[in-house]
């Protein structure tokens, strides 16, 4: 029997710890446990309802008061946004009088077969009593307990108490709604695309502001989003760097700290997000809240992302420019010197193509680039960088391979250009230009030093040595310096591949200084 005494009492305690309580989730908590407490039940639960269709109602499992561990189940993955079929009329007809306000009182043992009934002894629940939290005339949640030990009957003072906890719940739902945190929505107000946020660090409970639950996916009168949850819509990597923002931050006491992450928006999608905090201390010093702004900075992100690919690549081609070219040095790994697979770097000339330009026109010369880029990346793997580095000079940084394939490479793409003339289509002429161009190329191997991107400097000037040599030799040859020694000992001449006798090697002798090729 059920002391209606004590009961009262309880409720008392709990319409005071709602009203004095500075959260409003800490006073549902203490409301729940006096209910739960005085009754003897396994545990006492408010489920909040997300939506209600026409085949199916999707609740939430917010609060929970349980005995004892082994009834809790708030922390289990299928109470959480779970959908109910309405397979079964006995649960169809609980539904609608919830919807109508009206309360219940059920012994599992005396349902009939069905789906509800097979809910309830899955969860081995012998006695049930439920009644609806009415948030402005609507159905916003249920309120209810649970025994797992008895077969109870509710009806009476059992259900009236319930009804009235339901009340004093949805009152102070509507006060939470009501409160206003003016320091928060100023700053919500002079910054678009934000939502507001609040860590009380003593007794990490966060508060969200409406714009906020709306951009997580949260109804906007959602009460309590646990901590772990907002937790978890970050992305794993900007959560890690965010945490060492705010150690860092309550580390050298400061009051303040910005972090960009990537958050999960209702749509399940990462969208670039700036998190904003603001940092509270009492007068020993010790941190007592944390508030801020999540700002939307996709359109931020997208811009900055436009412009690092613009400064990194050429515009004409499309290939990586220069600063391309160093970006893919830097992302190198060392390399182990006992494989023989290195990183290779070609650079690349066109013989003579300054008559293109003087004899055709401009136009001409850059419609030639943009067919040699699309034959050149024909003879390249997907990983191997193809950069536009100067005019008519190319740049090949490839990945692992041995100096042999990366001289089968280079005689693979001189043959592809000198062998196939270029169609180019010329303005106000009918009869298209036929054009035959043929490459010098340099070939070096990468050294295996622990900073790849260190060699970079002596490895292009090593190339560029091979280039010119190729270009003194008769061009439309492949010229290869020889392996790279190790850091600080001095690189022996390059290697001449002639094309007319690839199995042959001739040393050149001293390189002439560069000239422009007529």
């Amino acid at each position: 029997m059920i002391n209606t005494t004590e009961l009262l009492a309880a409720l008392t305690q709990g319409a005071r710890a709602l009203s004095e309580t500075a959260r409003f989730t800490e006073g549902v908590q203490q409301l729940l446990a006096r209910i739960g407490e005085t009754t003897g039940a396994s545990r006492v639960w408010v489920f909040q309802l997300i939506d209600l269709q026409d085949d199916a109602i999707i609740q939430d499992y917010v609060f929970e008061w349980a005995a004892e561990p082994r009834f809790r189940q708030l922390t289990q993955r299928r109470f959480r946004f779970f959908a109910t079929l309405f397979d079964d009329p006995q649960f169809l007809t609980l539904v609608d009088q919830r919807r109508r306000g009206q309360r219940q009182s059920t012994v599992t043992a005396e349902l009939p077969p069905g789906s509800l009934r097979d809910n309830l002894e899955s969860q081995s629940i012998l006695s049930m009593a439920t009644v609806p939290i009415l948030v402005n005339g609507q159905w916003w949640g249920t309120l209810g307990i649970d025994d797992c030990e008895r077969a109870v009957d509710w009806e009476g003072p059992g259900l009236d108490a319930l009804g009235l906890a339901a009340e004093l719940i949805a009152s102070g739902i509507y006060r939470q709604q009501l409160s206003s945190r003016s320091s928060q929505l100023e700053l919500f107000h002079k910054v678009t695309d934000c939502g507001v946020w609040e860590l009380d660090l003593v007794s990490g409970d966060p508060w969200c502001s409406q714009g906020l639950r709306r951009r997580l996916g949260y109804p906007e009168t959602y009460p309590h989003v646990p901590l772990r949850r907002l937790l978890e819509g970050i992305l794993e990597a900007d959560r890690a760097a965010l945490f060492r923002q705010l150690r860092q931050a309550l580390h050298d006491r400061s009051s303040h700290c910005r972090q960009d992450a990537r958050v999960r928006t209702a749509g399940g999608e990462y969208a670039w997000s700036e998190i904003v905090a603001d940092i509270t201390y009492d007068e020993q010093a010790r941190p007592l809240s944390i508030a801020g702004l999540l700002i939307d900075i996709s359109q931020r992100k997208r811009q900055e992302e436009q412009a690092l690919i613009a400064s990194h690549h050429d515009a004409l081609t499309g290939l990586l420019n220069r600063r391309g070219l160093d970006r893919r040095f830097a992302e190198l790994a060392p390399r182990d010197p006992t494989d023989d697979r290195a990183p290779h770097l070609l650079l690349l000339d066109i013989d003579h193509f300054k008559p293109v330009n003087d004899r055709h026109g401009h136009p001409a010369g850059d419609q030639l680039l943009r067919l040699l880029t699309r034959r050149l990346r024909q003879q390249l793997r997907q990983e191997d960088a193809l950069a536009r580095i100067g005019g008519e000079e190319f740049a090949i940084l490839t990945t692992a391979m041995t100096t042999a394939q990366a001289r089968d490479l280079a005689e693979r793409i001189r043959r592809a250009i000198a062998g196939h003339p270029f169609t180019l289509s010329v303005p106000d002429t009918k009869t298209p230009l036929t054009l035959s161009i043929t490459l010098s190329i340099g070939l070096v191997v990468l050294p295996a030093v622990t900073d790849p991107h260190g060699c970079q400097a002596d490895a292009v000037a090593r190339a560029d040595r091979a280039l010119y040599a190729a270009k003194h030799h008769g061009r439309n040859r492949v010229v290869v310096a020889d392996a790279c020694p190790t850091e600080g000992s001095a690189a022996p001449p390059p290697q001449v591949l002639d094309e007319s006798h690839p199995g042959q090697h001739q040393r050149a002798g001293r390189q002439p200084d560069r000239q422009i090729e007529q």
